[in-house]
């Protein structure tokens, strides 16, 4: 053989070689698309998306986050997922440093994701419920038909929310025909909620007109969800609250949900049995554990294992007026019993309650700091949900990346120490980025309670008894990164 053909059959043999490598590369990464966090991101911050009216009366306005993948294409179109916090209905935050964690990382999967708020709150009980407890009387209804009208209205605002970017599907290159919606604790339930009540048959009676009510007892007005509002008529109405779609962002664009991610919540009634055999119900991903004191694993009273300890340990009123629901074990057993048509992946764990004060892993005194009521390992079970999910994906135009896999995570977090938590009259915040930083406080409804820049260094911030007791989350940031810290508030 001739040098040059030589040359020519070695130089073939490395370009098929390439093309095979190439070809066996796209196989490989394509197999986990949807699963691999192979991309950059975009994030779009309190982008309001509607108002809608409270638990007394007043128009509450809605904002989400949303998180879109960095492509490196101009034609591709994304699948959609809503992340939805929890907080009993009551409290909780977008900028909750889970759902902010989450949100990335689906985004950085391959999805558009935005986590959204929904109107927070009920009436609460006109009977004073005092414990040594902070805020105890805040989760007190006036009657447990509080519970099943705040859900109703969440799952309007999450349905608002999703018509929103429906409607907006060019802008942010969804795919319209592969949406998912997951949530934690209140979260699930709504997820739930958006996912499979989708007719006027399954709106709750209890979201009809009902009689009114006294307006809380002076020990509740100081809960969070009750901050700013003010309560001055000797009854609370309680109108109908409407059709189970809301009034947000109606919308003509056809739209598919795929599957729901719920991550130890519950529903309270039979939101499948419309579910037609030959019909395309979304998927369903549970996970759940048996010790959860707050969301029943089975069927009970919403914060039956919380009021357990409560009574049983700490010589307080059990939680009354909270309504019975259907939690990720009991849903499993009703859609085999009754054989609907709806594909499940069961994630829960089997790690039951000793009913025990201060006795054997997961009793109440355990629960303190090692709680059952949240995700037990977060990379295992959301890369679960993220694997269940893939395989029903249809979406062909896939996004290509700007950068694969060299994503750069955020290290800001490893630059920050913040002290004391719990905090008091001041938190102290030292910066070893080399660089100045700024941050927002906010409580868990998500109003900006102080703000301000961080030097490199030692930072002390003086609050003087100007903010009350209870949870918050504060964001450090700069302008390509943004951190957050879950911080509690206890006052002398």
């Amino acid at each position: 053989m001739e040098y040059s053909n030589i040359l020519y059959h070695n130089t073939a043999m490395k370009k098929h070689t390439l093309v095979f490598a190439l070809q066996l590369i796209y196989l490989i990464s394509s197999a986990q698309q949807w699963i691999t966090k192979n991309y950059l991101y975009d994030s779009i911050i309190d982008v309001k998306y509607g108002t809608a009216i409270n638990f007394n009366g007043v128009n509450d306005t809605l904002h989400m986050n949303i998180y879109t993948p960095k492509c490196s294409d101009a034609i591709s179109r994304r699948p959609l997922m809503l992340i939805i916090h929890g907080g009993a209905f009551l409290a909780g935050t977008i900028y909750d440093p889970n759902i902010i964690k989450m949100s990335r990382d689906f985004a950085k999967r391959g999805y558009v994701t935005a986590a959204i708020e929904y109107r927070l709150g009920f009436v609460s009980d006109d009977n004073a419920w005092t414990c040594n407890f902070p805020n105890y009387s805040c989760i007190f209804g006036t009657d447990s038909s509080e519970w099943h009208r705040s859900y109703f209205r969440a799952i309007q605002d999450g349905k608002g929310a999703l018509r929103y970017l429906i409607n907006r599907n060019v802008q942010y290159r969804i795919d319209t025909n592969n949406v998912f919606v997951v949530g934690e604790s209140a979260g699930g339930f709504i997820a739930l909620g958006i996912g499979f009540m989708d007719t006027i048959s399954e709106k709750p009676i209890l979201a009809n007109a009902i009689s009114s009510v006294p307006p809380p007892h002076i020990s509740s007005q100081n809960c969070t969800y009750n901050v700013g509002k003010t309560f001055t008529t000797t009854t609370i109405a309680r109108p109908d609250l409407g059709n189970i779609d809301g009034n947000i962002e109606p919308t003509t664009v056809k739209y598919k949900i795929m599957g729901v991610g719920n991550y130890y919540g519950a529903i309270m009634g039979d939101y499948f049995k419309y579910t037609k055999a030959g019909s395309s119900a979304p998927a369903l991903y549970l996970y759940h554990q048996p010790c959860d004191l707050v969301v029943p694993y089975n069927t009970g009273r919403v914060q039956a294992g919380f009021s357990w300890c409560m009574a049983n340990c700490y010589s307080c009123f059990g939680i009354a007026n909270t309504p019975i629901v259907y939690g990720s074990n009991s849903i499993k057993n009703m859609i085999t019993t009754n054989n609907y048509p709806i594909t499940i992946y069961n994630d829960m764990t089997t790690n039951s309650n000793p009913n025990s004060c201060i006795f054997g892993t997961w009793s109440c005194s355990d629960q303190i700091n090692n709680p059952c009521h949240e995700i037990d390992n977060y990379t295992l079970r959301t890369t679960n949900m993220a694997t269940f999910f893939a395989s029903k994906i249809s979406t062909t135009t896939i996004c290509l990346p700007e950068t694969i896999n060299l994503i750069k995570e955020n290290t800001l977090k490893n630059d920050i120490l913040i002290s004391p938590n719990p905090f008091n009259e001041r938190i102290i915040i030292t910066n070893t980025s080399n660089q100045n930083l700024k941050y927002n406080l906010i409580d868990v409804m998500g109003n900006n309670v102080s703000k301000g820049d961080l030097s490199e260094g030692i930072n002390e911030l003086h609050f003087n008894n100007r903010i009350k007791s209870g949870i918050y989350f504060i964001q450090i940031y700069n302008n390509i990164y943004i951190t957050s810290y879950k911080l509690a508030c206890v006052e002398n």
